[in-house]
């Protein structure tokens, strides 16, 4: 049975304002997986489920120097002196002055005098828009700090995808090298055979063809190599040289268990749906201060100072003088204006409210999709490997009754792409059975944290 799970702490001045909330609609388990429990022991380091160092260290590097991930970190810091600024309005303001004058017309002696003056100035709103104006800043802080996470998570999510391509280049490279070698073996042959009057010249032109393919394949898997290790330097936020992977790359394992959990859990682990809802509470705060615009405020002002001609005898007794005034403001004729941006900051709060649901159901789409993607995958890898172990099986068959004389080199052409090219393909499947993985854990949020 489907529940209507409202954001918790969502905006505590609603029913005031009649604003309201949205309104998510939550499986109670994901369709393409058993309800599973989190691992707590992954929180902050999501990609130690693949067990490779490499890995570890790449992303360790990104969380240290990415320049758009401190950027981040820096509006962090810039939201909360947005708080601090924000609390600092609902204090009085105190400003001191000091003036001088002084004057001479002959024969008359000089005429001077000094002035301290300090005031006192405190605007008090009676209808709560200093307050909303604080939860404005502090809902913008805690979207800013759920953004950051956002941005955390989708860094690592990247870079993760970046080392699995640059993975799967790798060993394309390496599988196009070796088809090479024994592409330029099998010529060898052909051309000796040819010499004693057992092949044709063309077998032989047609294993020469073969040759010149898979070495512009090599340059192909180059290529890609060369522009993953790029694209994975950027990520780190490091030069290219850095990226240079070693000759031998290490195990990456695959995880078994995917602990998915239950769907109501992305409305606390999403940091794109946490940031969405602090957002949401920011506009909520800019409606309680448009609201609050259209009534009354108190403005009180204290000036006081001393004043005299004798700049020395100025703090003598008798010489302070103050004055204090206070002021009722009601806004009368503004031609609609104030109702107006009342309505208009309405308005941005029902933008902000669907947008939040929008993203809630994108959300469970991302986690459905890489729930399949994971469970196929897995199941077409297997099915994968037996069909390359066939078609090596075969190859080497063909290649056995073409030098018995009883097949021609067309056939045994065709076997060995037919290998070749399963090879190529099983890697491919491989990287995207990784990159499922990683898209599962960023469309769970929070490196499944519980």
């Amino acid at each position: 049975m489907k529940r209507i799970i409202a954001p918790l702490a969502l905006l505590l001045a609603s029913c005031a304002l009649n604003l309201q909330p949205p309104q998510v609609v939550m499986p109670k388990e994901y369709i393409y997986t058993d309800s599973q429990p989190r691992n707590e022991e992954l929180q902050s380091r999501w990609w130690a489920i693949f067990d490779d160092a490499l890995l570890d260290s790449l992303q360790e590097r990104a969380l240290c120097h990415n320049r758009i991930l401190q950027i981040a970190a820096s509006r962090i810091v810039e939201a909360h002196y947005t708080i601090s600024s924000a609390r600092a309005a609902l204090l009085p303001s105190l400003r001191m002055s000091v003036q001088a004058e002084a004057s001479r017309t002959p024969p008359s002696s000089p005429v001077g005098e000094v002035t301290i003056a300090p005031d006192i100035e405190w605007s008090v709103a009676l209808f709560g828009a200093l307050r909303h104006t604080t939860k404005q800043a502090q809902a913008q802080y805690l979207a800013t700090e759920w953004n950051y996470r956002a941005l955390t998570l989708t860094l690592t999510h990247q870079v993760a995808i970046s080392y699995f391509t640059l993975r799967a280049a790798h060993h394309s490279l390496a599988i196009a090298r070796q088809s090479h070698k024994l592409r330029v073996e099998s010529a060898a042959l052909i051309d000796s055979l040819a010499r004693y009057g057992f092949s044709s010249g063309l077998d032989q032109e047609q294993a020469h063809s073969l040759v010149d393919v898979s070495a512009s394949d090599i340059e192909q898997y180059r290529r890609a190599l060369n522009q993953a290790q790029l694209s994975l330097a950027l990520l780190i936020g490091s030069t290219p040289e850095y990226c240079i992977l070693p000759s031998s790359l290490p195990h990456t394992a695959l995880p078994v268990d995917v602990p998915a959990g239950i769907p109501s859990q992305l409305l606390t682990h999403r940091p794109d749906l946490m940031q969405a809802q602090y957002e949401l509470q920011a506009v909520a705060a800019k409606v309680g201060i448009a609201r609050s615009e259209r009534f009354p405020s108190v403005a009180l002002t204290i000036s006081g100072g001393v004043a005299d001609g004798n700049a020395r005898e100025l703090f003598q007794q008798g010489g302070w003088a103050w004055s204090a005034t206070a002021g009722f403001a009601q806004p009368l004729f503004s031609f609609g204006r104030l109702r107006r941006n009342e309505q208009i900051a309405r308005q941005q709060y029902k933008q902000a409210a669907l947008d939040y649901e929008q993203t809630a159901l994108e959300a469970l789409e991302d986690v459905e999709s890489a729930l399949t993607a994971v469970a196929t995958l897995r199941e077409e890898a297997l099915q994968w490997q037996n069909y390359v172990e066939r078609n090596a099986r075969i190859a080497q068959l063909q290649q056995a009754l073409y030098r018995a004389g009883q097949s021609n080199y067309l056939d045994v052409i065709s076997t060995q792409q037919t290998w070749y090219s399963s090879q190529l393909q099983q890697v491919q499947i491989i990287e995207q059975q990784y990159q499922a993985l990683a898209d599962l854990v960023l469309a769970l949020g929070d490196g499944w944290q519980e």
